[in-house]
């Protein structure tokens, strides 16, 4: 999925929640952590092009990247940690699996399949593309209803007038 996909399904997901900003910069970790950080490399570099990337010249520090921030094994091992320290693990936290359960069948083998289980094991699901034009429409209609349902509820749309009689 798309890196404002994630950050909107965290905030429908998390909107009600004390700190929803925080969910939704969890929401989007994994896909900052790896690929707006080579982004920026590719910026700096002057290398960089918008389209598809070629994966024969995406560096090998990109797929560690990518490794750890894709991954529910690293996910738990952070969350072991914080809960050691905290005592509990911040609800806004969730939305960092939630990322990586949804990349899972929204990623295909042939193309950046999602590694959630690196470093044990690099095998991927055999999801379909995000970009395939009848997925990529479905979800984002379906976060535009959400956030449409979710602002109705706020703005009270929904409630029923009750009309008396006299």
């Amino acid at each position: 999925m798309d890196y404002f996909a994630h950050g909107l399904w965290s905030y429908i997901l998390f909107n009600k929640t004390k700190k929803p900003l925080y969910a939704i910069l969890f929401g989007i970790l994994p896909d900052t952590f790896s690929w707006l950080i080579y982004m920026f490399f590719r910026i700096f570099t002057g290398s960089l092009a918008f389209g598809k990337p070629n994966l024969n010249t995406i560096p090998a520090w990109m797929d560690t990247l990518y490794g750890l921030s894709h991954s529910l094994v690293i996910f738990s091992l952070v969350a072991v940690i914080v809960y050691l320290v905290y005592k509990k693990i911040p609800i806004y936290m969730w939305a960092w699996p939630i990322h990586i359960l949804i990349d899972i069948p929204t990623h295909s083998r042939d193309f950046l399949p999602t590694p959630f289980l690196w470093p044990i094991s690099n095998w991927a699901f055999p999801g379909i593309s995000w970009g395939t034009s009848w997925l990529f429409i479905s979800y984002w209609s379906l976060i535009i209803v959400s956030l449409i349902y979710i602002l109705g509820k706020k703005k009270n749309w929904f409630k029923k007038s009750i009309v008396r009689k006299s």
